[in-house]
């Protein structure tokens, strides 16, 4: 759809959406999200969009612009410029997050032998606490991570949605990172008490 014909449509749909009615939020979200989702593409750099695609990006700002719909007031600016203001600001984000990300030497140098031990011992535990996770959890780590599917094909082959799927995946990684962490430090007071 044409942004012409999408602010068309954004007039008559956003004051019912404003006020809260499902239908018109669905409608007003899904015309505004492939414009967002060009508008994020072209501010992002290869390196960019391989830390978060711009589908990632795009789906934060659909859900930021959901939230704030009920606080949306017309101010003569359409509710496109709205989402785009939102989506510079996750762009941003993103971009900064992507920025921070270092790989360090020695991931690129590849494992010496006792690395591989220890990658191996960690895999192992991650395994462990994988097997551990509710059935969903662990099925969404399995898919997102360990096959590399995006949310929007994961949570089409959960049948659920892409905000279910990313809370999922949340929910599981830090519930390994606990117990990963919490077996770390009972390792580490065995090795003192040696």
């Amino acid at each position: 759809m044409h942004r012409i014909e999408t602010e068309e449509l954004l007039r008559r749909w956003v004051p019912r959406a404003v006020a809260g009615e499902p239908h018109a939020v669905g409608v007003v979200v899904s015309s505004v999200r492939p414009h967002v989702l060009n508008f994020c593409a072209a501010r992002m750099d290869e390196g960019t969009r391989a830390h978060t695609p711009a589908e990632d990006v795009a789906q934060e700002v659909c859900l930021a612009l959901t939230r704030a719909l009920p606080r949306y007031q017309d101010r003569g600016a359409s509710l496109l410029r709205f989402a785009f203001g939102i989506a510079t600001h996750k762009v941003a984000d993103v971009r900064r997050k992507a920025a921070r990300t270092v790989t360090p030497l020695h991931d690129v140098a590849g494992p010496g032998p006792e690395e591989g031990v220890l990658d191996e011992e960690l895999r192992s535990a991650v395994r462990r606490q994988l097997a551990l996770l509710p059935e969903q959890q662990r099925r969404v780590v399995q898919l997102r991570i360990l096959q590399g599917y995006s949310a929007e094909r994961t949570a089409a082959l959960l049948g659920t949605s892409v905000g279910a799927v990313r809370i999922a995946q949340h929910r599981a990684l830090q519930r390994i990172r606990l117990q990963l962490s919490r077996a770390e430090r009972a390792d580490t007071v065995r090795s003192a008490a040696r």
